[in-house]
Parts: structure tokens; sequence; C-alpha cells
């Protein structure tokens, strides 16, 4: 079933813009001529950065799909993930569920309380985004999030997981809201042959 439901422009935009840092514009026009989105990238402007709604949930899985294809995965992993702690940047400042962390009480509570509240309110985000669920957990090995449908993978195979925007959005959300560095690594994945993309949060910070 398609999915017409459209994400924020400024998804398009920080992926735009992660690729031309990285890549360069003629990469970026490569990779909308491929796609046949041009229109996202019309005459070399980039989309709004705001939260009007852009391409639909296909469309974004369309890009990521021949992102991979064209620049592969050691190419796409850098840009990903910086695109992701980009959007959590944005939503840091813009988002009143995530800025209400910033406040005294939440400094004073205990680390697993802080990285679950964390991970509870940017999966929340992550799902509005999307339209697709997202669960968050944990257990004695750790935290997950798991995502359901999600774009970030549909139509590449690969034998590890390639959800780097995630990626870098939970981590970027974590050392955010602790002031350290966390592990997410992406234990499940259905470009990997899984039913759904589960991330890992170990319990300790790295070093």
């Amino acid at each position: 079933m398609a999915r017409e439901q459209q994400v924020p422009s400024l998804v398009i935009r920080l992926i735009c813009e992660s690729v031309i840092d990285n890549l360069g514009p003629k990469s970026l026009h490569l990779l909308f001529t491929q796609t046949g989105l041009q229109r996202y990238y019309d005459g070399g402007e980039l989309p709004p950065d705001d939260e009007s709604p852009s391409a639909t949930i296909d469309e974004l899985s369309t890009i990521f799909t021949m992102s991979f294809q064209i620049f592969g995965d050691k190419g796409m992993k850098p840009i990903l993930l910086r695109a992701g702690r980009d959007m959590l940047h944005h939503f840091r400042a813009h988002n009143k569920a995530l800025a209400a962390l910033a406040g005294t009480a939440f400094t004073v509570l205990p680390t697993d309380t802080k990285i679950k509240l964390v991970l509870s309110r940017a999966a929340k985000i992550g799902e509005e985004l999307l339209h697709s669920p997202h669960r968050t957990y944990d257990t004695p090995e750790g935290y997950f999030v798991e995502i359901t449908n999600s774009p970030y993978c549909v139509g590449i195979t690969s034998d590890h997981g390639v959800c780097y925007f995630p990626v870098g959005f939970y981590s970027e959300a974590l050392r955010w809201a602790t002031g350290q560095t966390y592990a997410v690594t992406e234990t499940a994945c259905v470009a990997a042959g899984a039913q759904v993309c589960r991330f890992h949060i170990t319990h300790q910070e790295q070093p």
C-alpha cells in the first residue's frame, strides 16, 4: 500500500544539505534526477527549512533507496548520521516536548530516567514525522527503540542495519539529555531480513 502521508520539508532539506556538504551539489542533482523528484531541488534551490508538508513517505523511501544504489553504504552512512543529528537539533529548539526536558527538574533526575524520557519523546517525534509506529522499552540488556514500517530501508538489501538517520537522531538525543555518549546500534533491520528495525542502547556510556 502506498503511503501518501507527507513528511516535513525540513527532513528533505537536511538530507540535501548533508549530501552537498559530503559529496557536492552535482551528487545531489544526480540523486534527484535518478529518483525523478527534481521538483524538490528545483533550479538548485533547496526545500524550505520548515515543517511544511513536502515529499510523501514513499518518495522519502525512494530517495533513501536510490541514494544507497548511487553512493553506496560507505558514502551514505556519514550523510545520514549527520542528517539525523541535525534533525534532533531542530526539534530540541522547536519541539515543546523536548524543550521541556531542558528544565531544572529534568537535570536532577537519575540518568536512567533521563534516558527513558528522552527516548520516549524522541520516538514520538519520529512516529509523527514518518507515520510509522515507534516503540521504546528497556531490559537488563539495555534500552531499545523499534520502528515498524520504517521508510529508511525500503527496497534496500544488506547484511547489516542501514537506518543511519535514526541512529544519528537517537545518539544526539542521548548526548544532549545526559551529557554523555551512548552507543546506538541497529541490531535488526528490514534491509537484512528482519520484521522491524530495532535499535539498542547500552546502559553504560562510552568512554
